[in-house]
């Protein structure tokens, strides 16, 4: 992501979100907006919140795991605006997906004690249903990155956790049950 900041010129059109685009052909932009992003600001809070998800969460996790669990993410989210917010002309960014490893390592993290998992799930719940409300303005966030935070995709990426978290707990199940 910060080779992709560095050279943003040539490379930021032709890796960020826009519908059109998409259904005329060029769909690996489903997933290469994820790593694009709106300038250097918005490209270190997004790695830096990707490090501290993977040292909070993930530490223990397989690294195939973790990257199947990004990459579906990042999907999901592609996918959520798409066909859900074509408005966003382009769309870029990591924080969706950032959702997506927060709710799922929340769900499947045994490093914390259940009672702070479920507390930071809430609070997770409750920043989703605040960002989403009727009349909501980003405007801490306005003054580092010079578009509208695509709050949607949050929610798309804290949905795409949840079905990880559950598909893998299921898969532990059925294993565990042959």
């Amino acid at each position: 992501m910060l080779c992709l900041t560095a050279l943003e010129n040539p490379l930021f059109p032709l890796l960020s979100l826009e519908a059109t685009r998409v259904v005329s052909g060029e769909v690996w932009r489903l997933l290469s907006a994820n790593l694009v992003h709106f300038g250097w600001a918005h490209t270190l809070m997004n790695v830096g919140a990707l490090l501290l998800c993977a040292l909070a969460f993930f530490t223990e996790a397989s690294p195939t795991k973790f990257s199947l669990l990004l990459l579906w993410c990042c999907f999901a989210v592609g996918m959520g605006i798409f066909l859900l917010n074509p408005e966003y002309v382009p769309y870029a960014g990591l924080s969706g997906a950032l959702h997506g490893l927060i709710v799922a390592g929340l769900l499947q993290t045994r490093a914390y004690p259940f009672w702070v998992r479920a507390v930071a799930l809430v609070l997770v719940a409750v920043k989703l249903g605040q960002e989403n409300s009727t009349g909501y303005e980003a405007t801490d966030i306005q003054q580092l990155i010079p578009v509208a935070v695509a709050v949607e995709s949050h929610f798309y990426g804290a949905i795409a956790g949840v079905i990880f978290a559950g598909g893998d707990w299921l898969l532990t199940q059925l294993k565990r049950n042959s």
